[in-house]
């Protein structure tokens, strides 16, 4: 695999998918640490987001901010309202992207999850649905297993 020098330092020559828009996209449009870097001598990617969703989601946290100003978290110690555990630290304002609405207050671990299996219904059901399908071994994966 080749790479592309930058300004500071190499990247990896690659095409990478925004793990926000699912765009496949050059190295090159996503962001990366000045002065980290891989085992071969690559700067380190920050993240799979893309440099245009960086700046979307910059903004779009920007005005969630501002909106919810005015809404304090739950104490510390009453529970998630996703997985009932009590929260210490790290309260997040969870809030529907497409509308912008407040949904509730989670901790941490709970927003960052949700958001990260897709932030839908649809996506919520879909990891259901590969959960049950694991509790019966019935995941392709698995039942290729069986058969070696």
């Amino acid at each position: 695999m080749g790479h592309i020098i930058t300004e500071h330092g190499p990247v990896r020559d690659e095409i990478t998918q925004c793990s926000v828009c699912r765009q496949l996209k050059s190295a090159l449009e996503f962001n990366y640490y000045v002065n980290r870097y891989t085992k071969d001598g690559c700067r380190l990617m920050t993240n799979t987001n893309c440099k245009d969703c960086t700046g979307k989601r910059a903004k779009e946290r920007r005005k969630i901010k501002q909106k919810f100003k005015h809404l304090a978290p739950p104490p510390h110690g009453d529970p998630c309202e996703s997985c009932e555990r009590p929260v210490y630290r790290n309260w997040q304002l969870d809030h529907d992207h497409e509308t912008g609405e407040f949904r509730g207050w989670l901790c941490k671990q709970c927003n960052t999850g949700i958001g990260l299996i897709g932030d839908t219904l649809e996506d919520i059901e879909r990891a259901k649905r590969y959960l049950e399908r694991a509790k019966q071994s019935q995941n392709k994966s698995q039942l290729l297993l069986r058969e070696v």
